[in-house]
């Protein structure tokens, strides 16, 4: 059954914890690129400059994640290709830019009622684990930045600038200060979270449970 725009909703966030705007309701299959945004920047971006962070992307069905999903990229000739999700939902298989230019998406669906979600996250590329070197998130941040600012063009009226680490699945977490000292993350959202204008020499964060995930994010009150 194809995927129309009436079943795909897009959240075109910096961090997934935003909502974003509805496709137009209409009959055709959305061209990847709108399901996608802003990765055909990222893709333009030299390797070198985007080592520190990626940009991940969610699918989600009536809400909930949608792993394992049957969503093809249509190519105008007709070839069709499987784009894969982890049990999270988090797509595995991303287009090309050849494919983000004249790729449109499809859909095995089993309930003709579905509606497709995807959300986008930036995320820092480091091992995730109880502890986390602090250097390694500043590193991630100011990359990401850097590459927003100088690269991206219009992404940068798009996303702000990233101020700050969102840790989703840790409970709690503390830094560790020169001298010995431990401080408190806060939470957002019940989520820890690292900034380190608030936090001047972390060296260490430690977390009650390894993180599912990080998210590079914006400032929140």
């Amino acid at each position: 059954m194809t995927l129309d725009r009436r079943t795909l909703i897009v959240s075109a966030a910096a961090v997934a914890l935003s909502p974003g705007a509805a496709l137009a309701a209409d009959k055709k299959a959305p061209p990847v690129r709108k399901v996608f945004p802003y990765y055909d920047l990222y893709l333009g971006i030299p390797a070198a400059e985007r080592s520190r962070f990626v940009m991940a992307y969610y699918l989600k069905v009536n809400g909930q994640p949608a792993g394992g999903q049957n969503l093809y990229l249509v190519m105008p000739g007709g070839a069709r290709t499987l784009l894969t999700q982890a049990a999270d939902g988090r797509f595995t298989r991303l287009p090309t830019l050849a494919e983000l230019k004249d790729g449109v998406l499809d859909a095995d669906r089993k309930n003709a009622a579905d509606k497709f979600s995807v959300s986008m996250e930036m995320q820092p590329v480091v091992r995730l684990g109880e502890t986390v070197a602090a250097a390694d998130l500043v590193a991630a941040l100011d990359q990401c930045n850097t590459a927003i600012k100088k690269r991206a063009g219009v992404i940068g009226f798009a996303v702000p600038r990233m101020e700050q680490v969102i840790f989703v699945g840790a409970g709690s977490g503390s830094a560790a200060l020169a001298g010995g000292r431990a401080a408190p993350l806060p939470l957002f959202k019940g989520m820890p979270f690292y900034r380190p204008s608030d936090l001047t020499g972390a060296q260490t964060l430690r977390f009650a449970k390894p993180p599912a995930r990080a998210i590079l994010a914006g400032k929140t009150k």
